[in-house]
């Protein structure tokens, strides 16, 4: 499986048997690296026909609320033409502010376009995300 990695705080793969996009955060990216990682997973989605991603926010700090609404008001329908269907986000309920931006975040998104959850446990969101 091969990484690609932005900077010091995104990694990102595919995950085949899924399969999804599985991109991890570490720390509090940079605009500049937060939305050169969530483009790069725009890419592989296209090509490699891909419509689900898995986002582990386990070790990641907030991300800024100007990046929040970039990733809901601009990038969100780029995904939704390349056809993002499903999202499973894993989280580490110690990080306070860090869940709540995830399901703020989460919460913005159409139930009636996309399948979203939240996990603590990367083996369930996999066990999940087979399944959509």
């Amino acid at each position: 499986m091969e990484k690609i990695t932005i900077g010091k705080h995104c990694q990102i793969s595919v995950i085949n048997e899924v399969p999804c996009i599985h991109i991890q955060w570490f720390g509090l990216p940079l605009s500049e690296e937060f939305r050169e990682g969530c483009n790069r997973v725009l890419e592989l989605m296209k090509t490699h026909g891909i419509s689900k991603i898995l986002t582990d926010n386990t070790q990641a700090n907030v991300f800024s609320t100007k990046d929040q609404h970039w990733l809901n008001d601009e990038w969100l329908p780029r995904a939704e033409k390349q056809g993002y269907k499903a999202s499973a986000t894993l989280i580490d309920k110690s990080h306070a502010f860090a869940n709540f931006a995830a399901r703020n975040i989460a919460k913005k998104r159409d139930a009636s376009k996309f399948a979203n959850r939240i996990f603590e446990s990367k083996e369930e969101a996999i066990l999940w995300l087979k399944t959509i």
